[in-house]
């Protein structure tokens, strides 16, 4: 999946190690590639966080495990001060933590009540994950967690500088698109819209529908997402393996 820059390697050796001492031998390489991925989708997003880092490492939160993994280093793993990017992966696994353990949107809240930003792009995944299962074009799981993962983090950030929190996410058409030899494997183009709940868009104005405003015609009043005030296009590409 493609982010917006090239980070620097977030798993350092440093971080790497930490990770792998504290994991079975039958766990490492699946955990880091897993992190690995999560992190790049999240390295270019501000991740505000509201609570402390997570303290407990027998907590049932996976990244709240992870976190303490790579802050605090066990035996015959090595110490040693931090760098800068690796004090900003600390706090990207904190962020995640966040993201994890997120409580729900609660459907008769007040969707123009700011909320934490972790909480939004909880939401967000969820919106996401539901819009995929929609799809006509099959994915792997896999390849739709890379996908929603790095869609998510790019339509919060669109949706910061339009001005609002997203609580509704809609795919409004889904392309497959074919392999190009000696470049990828193929992919995905997407495209889609999103709203905070209490700016939804306009009722369609279909004048060929004449109960278009009857209530009791719900599907003649149906909002015309082409309104919704953030559009994005979204291309996914499986790279060439290596």
């Amino acid at each position: 999946m493609p982010v917006a820059t090239s980070p620097p390697a977030i798993l350092t050796p440093l971080l790497r190690h930490r990770l792998e001492t504290s994991l079975p031998a039958d766990q490492r390489e699946v955990t880091c590639n897993a992190l690995s991925n999560l992190l790049y989708s999240v390295w270019n997003a501000r991740a505000v966080t509201e609570t402390p880092p997570p303290a407990d490492r027998t907590s049932r939160w996976p990244m709240a495990q992870i976190y303490q993994r790579l802050a605090v280093p066990v035996a015959g793993s090595p110490f040693g001060p931090l760098s800068a990017d690796e004090h900003r992966t600390l706090q990207l696994v904190h962020y995640l933590h966040e993201v994890e353990a997120a409580l729900p949107l609660d459907p008769g809240g007040d969707p123009a009540v700011r909320r934490p930003q972790s909480q939004i792009h909880a939401h967000v995944l969820h919106e996401l994950r539901r819009e995929f299962s929609l799809l006509p074009v099959p994915v792997t799981l896999t390849w739709r967690e890379l996908a929603v993962s790095d869609i998510a983090v790019k339509l919060l950030a669109k949706a910061e500088r339009l001005g609002f929190q997203p609580t509704e996410v809609r795919a409004l058409g889904a392309q497959q698109l074919d392999a190009v030899t000696g470049v990828h494997r193929g992919g995905m183009k997407l495209t889609l819209v999103a709203w905070n709940g209490a700016a939804p868009p306009e009722r369609s104005h279909a004048a060929a529908n004449p109960n278009v405003w009857d209530p009791g015609n719900p599907l003649g009043n149906e909002l015309d997402l082409l309104l919704a005030p953030l559009q994005m296009d979204w291309t996914g590409l499986t790279p060439l393996a290596r």
